[in-house]
């Protein structure tokens, strides 16, 4: 993985000017820093050399902000592309750069490229009779072309009261689309220009983004002026906030929910000094979310209204006659330096107890027995996966993974044993529930439903020290929202770290870092690890984890794989929950294969001999 803080070999300026200038910049610029990560050393070092090249800068919440000298070497610009982003600031501050990672965007003319490569093209001058071709994408076109004003249907489809057509078309901008019966927003980026679209359906209140490949804008209602905003996940919210002349916030509706943010918004919300996040929560997205967000968006500046009986959803609260504006006076800071008294976590314990289901983590589709015994897959937990060779480790998480990246669960695959096509294999199988070897015409449409889920693979194969894993897995975290990563399995990244003790040493300082990150995250991370060599007739145990005890006090949850079918005529495997901090409950759950879906699901199972039963009955029948 490269890092863009490594910027001092392009001090040294070859001669050739103009080679340099194409080499490094101009066949370059495309490239997005998607993979690049910045430290604080490196970032110290970037600004420090801003300064040199005496280039005007800016450090804001989550991006440092600077002049774009790529927008005026482009001639084919508008001069008002230019000025729409000009700060009373000496020069104007219209590019971006990402602390996290090191993401160097410009919203005007669209240029997302490494640092390196924006720092080499501010500091050599373009070669004589050098035009760069314009980078930027032609304006977000929208799929819709039958959108009109909005009607007074459509209002009262909204079901919200006092709500006139004329507030939705000139307040917030809205249009309806007749024949789908929706209602569309255009999503504008940090320079305000239109990059992609959000519709509300009004038969099931489905909302829908569409955005371009590479760029991803915000629904912003409110003077420009305004420091403060209100962050709202769902279109339903942003139109009650947004008509109800809340005077002193902007009102900010996200682009995909609770599901990501990606960088490329951040930029857009820079101007703001208070952001309060007042989310709507569904059964697949624990209110935890906003703390996640407000960790990408700096902590610092970020407050939350805590979902209660008191203080539900906008929508909600309009529909009960509550006091909006009371309800944003009261939110509360995201962080807290220290907690020591009860009252400091009163809201905290009264959102739990009247938000219990939602606490209690997502629930699995194929394996209710988990749910009831784990009562749901939590963020910032630690969960340890063992059992013998060959019993089913790899194909067991897979659905496992799959199960929750259905229900909106943004995965990272670590795996290190097996490659990832071969993976990527085993999961679309399990998507479709048979193999597709026979039906090779059927591949196009599952792979395009199959690629819409939430799922990233990391590139490692074989033995992996931990210090680029982690890396990896802080990015993903970062830029693409993971909630849950596996690491398949921890005994490929012990041997190769720069660690020269005991092996077990070795392997509880990787559990303390994976057990850190899921904390400080708040990431579910899955260890998938081997167990010690028992005699095949003893059961596992949670002693039989391979290493020392830490591996077992670290983790949350305990999972088991035990395999009784080579010491028993009539031996059965099953997964049995060894440890579960949450609530205690112990277990077991019996796993039955099914070969042609992949899958120890019983739900998937008994579909699919209902399944063949009914196409038995219909050709009997024939």
């Amino acid at each position: 993985m490269r890092r863009a803080g490594l910027i001092k070999p392009l001090l040294r300026i070859n001669n050739n000017k103009s080679r340099v200038w194409r080499e490094n910049y101009a066949s370059q610029v495309d490239t997005n820093l998607a993979e690049c990560t910045l430290d604080p050393k490196e970032y110290v070092d970037f600004k420090r050399q801003l300064r040199q090249i005496n280039l005007p800068h800016k450090d804001g919440h989550t991006c440092l902000q600077l002049e774009c000298r790529l927008c005026e070497r482009n001639r084919q610009l508008p001069a008002t592309a230019i000025s729409v982003q000009r700060s009373p600031d000496p020069g104007g501050l219209l590019a971006y750069v990402n602390k996290r990672t090191g993401a160097f965007i410009c919203p005007n003319c669209d240029v997302k490229t490494s640092l390196a490569n924006a720092l080499t093209a501010y500091q050599l001058p373009p070669p004589v009779g050098y035009k760069r071709q314009p980078q930027r994408q032609p304006l977000y076109e929208s799929r819709f072309q039958n959108l009109i004003d909005v009607t007074p249907e459509a209002c009262e489809s909204l079901g919200i009261k006092g709500l006139k057509e004329a507030a939705l078309l000139t307040a917030i901008g809205a249009q309806w689309e007749p024949q789908m019966q929706l209602l569309h927003f255009k999503l504008r980026n940090a320079s305000q220009q239109v990059v992609g679209e959000k519709v509300l359906h009004m038969d099931d209140r489905r909302e829908e983004t569409f955005q371009g490949s590479s760029s991803s804008g915000l629904l912003i209602h409110g003077a420009g002026n305004k420091t403060k905003a209100i962050l709202v996940s769902n279109l339903l919210d942003f139109i009650v906030l947004a008509t109800q002349n809340i005077e002193t916030h902007c009102i900010v509706c996200l682009p995909y929910e609770l599901n990501m943010l990606p960088q490329e918004c951040l930029p857009g919300l820079e101007r703001f000094k208070e952001l309060v996040f007042w989310l709507h929560y569904d059964a697949s997205h624990s209110w935890d979310a906003a703390r996640a967000f407000a960790l990408k968006m700096d902590e610092r500046r970020c407050l939350l209204i805590r979902p209660t009986e008191t203080e539900p959803a906008p929508h909600l609260a309009l529909r009960r006659r509550l006091n909006l504006r009371h309800i944003v006076a009261k939110a509360t800071p995201v962080r807290h330096k220290a907690i020591t008294t009860f009252g400091a976590m009163r809201n905290d314990i009264l959102s739990e107890l009247q938000n219990i289901e939602k606490v209690n983590g997502v629930k699995w589709k194929r394996f209710p027995v988990l749910n009831k015994l784990l009562k749901g897959h939590r963020r910032g937990e630690l969960t340890i996966l063992t059992g013998p060779t060959g019993s089913g480790k790899t194909t067991f998480m897979s659905e496992y993974s799959l199960d929750l990246a259905m229900q909106g669960v943004s995965t990272l695959w670590g795996s290190f044993e097996i490659r990832n096509t071969r993976l990527a294999a085993t999961l679309l199988r399990q998507y479709v529930g048979y193999p597709l070897d026979d039906r090779l015409q059927e591949f196009n449409h599952w792979a395009e439903e199959f690629e819409r889920l939430p799922l990233y693979f990391m590139t490692f194969h074989g033995q992996q020290p931990l210090k680029p894993v982690l890396e990896a897995i802080e990015h993903a975290s970062y830029v693409h929202d993971v909630m849950h990563v596996i690491i398949d399995n921890l005994q490929f990244m012990m041997g190769v770290s720069t660690y020269r003790g005991d092996k077990f040493w070795e392997q509880d300082a990787i559990i303390a870092a994976f057990r850190g990150f899921a904390t400080k995250h708040n990431v579910h991370v899955t260890l998938v690890m081997h167990p010690r060599k028992e005699r095949q007739e003893d059961e596992l145990t949670t002693s039989s984890v391979f290493g020392t005890a830490k591996a077992t006090q670290e983790a949350d949850n305990v999972l088991i794989i035990q395999d009784k079918r080579l010491t028993s005529v009539r031996g059965k495997k099953y997964l049995q929950i060894a440890k579960n901090r949450y609530c205690g409950d112990l277990g077991i759950m019996p796993l039955e294969f099914d070969k042609d879906a992949l899958s120890y699901s019983t739900q998937i199972q008994n579909a699919k001999r209902r399944r063949e039963q009914r196409e038995k009955t219909e050709s009997t029948e024939a």
